[in-house]
């Protein structure tokens, strides 16, 4: 049992190491009746900042998205938060800066369609559906940064865990460290500059260049 888990380990190391290469996305489309710009902008821009509790964030409309390989059918979920930003100056003005309005973070999640709880990936054709993933979430990002009175600072990543690695550290399973490297390698595909937060359970990519004294922090 000890050389299968070896050689497992082996075509492992072999998965990850081609993820630098890249792999084509899938065609995707964006489905149901919610948006980034006709339905989460227009929600937020219709509400009265003032009336709003500084640190309260509040749900937008989940966005969906779908895009089929040649073994299953995939829908792609975005789901939003945002909350008001309050500016302080500490006395000190930046001119030619105007500070946002609100802050946003996007989590993501992706299934095969039909399935009752969320599967997992098995299929042989993982890299070009977390690709495609990818290229979506960089749609997104996109489209939020058209809006200059809104900021995303964060989004959440938690892959599945294989049911043998319930409680897993992150980066010791083989989706995480899957996820791991793929965030690591493609992740400057995403507009701006991202720092990967590596936590128990997901990875978090923040806006902006940070780092922090534990090591888990990754610039992107």
């Amino acid at each position: 049992m000890k050389n299968v888990h070896t050689f497992e380990y082996f075509l492992l190391e072999q998965e990850l190491n081609e993820i630098g290469e890249g792999s084509n996305p899938f065609p995707w489309k964006r489905t149901g009746s919610a948006s980034v710009d006709r339905v989460w902008m227009t929600s937020i821009s219709n509400l009265d900042k003032g009336e709003m509790t500084p640190g309260k964030w509040d749900k937008l409309p989940e966005i969906t998205y779908e895009f089929k390989s040649d073994k299953a059918t995939y829908i792609v979920k975005i789901v939003g938060e945002f909350t008001r930003y309050i500016h302080i100056s500490f006395g000190s003005k930046r001119p030619g800066r105007t500070p946002q309005d609100y802050d946003m973070a996007i989590g993501v999640a992706f299934d095969v369609v039909g399935s009752e709880k969320e599967a997992i990936t098995n299929f042989g054709e993982q890299f070009r559906v977390v690709s495609t993933v990818t290229d979506i979430i960089e749609s997104v990002v996109k489209e939020i940064n058209e809006w200059a009175w809104v900021k995303l600072q964060e989004i959440h990543i938690a892959p599945k865990m294989e049911d043998a690695e319930e409680g897993v550290e992150i980066t010791q399973s083989k989706r995480g460290r899957l996820y791991l490297e793929y965030i690591k390698k493609q992740g400057y595909r995403l507009p701006g500059d991202w720092t990967a937060d590596i936590q128990k359970d997901r990875f978090v990519l923040k806006n902006g260049k940070m780092s922090n004294s534990s090591g888990t922090m990754i610039q992107l």
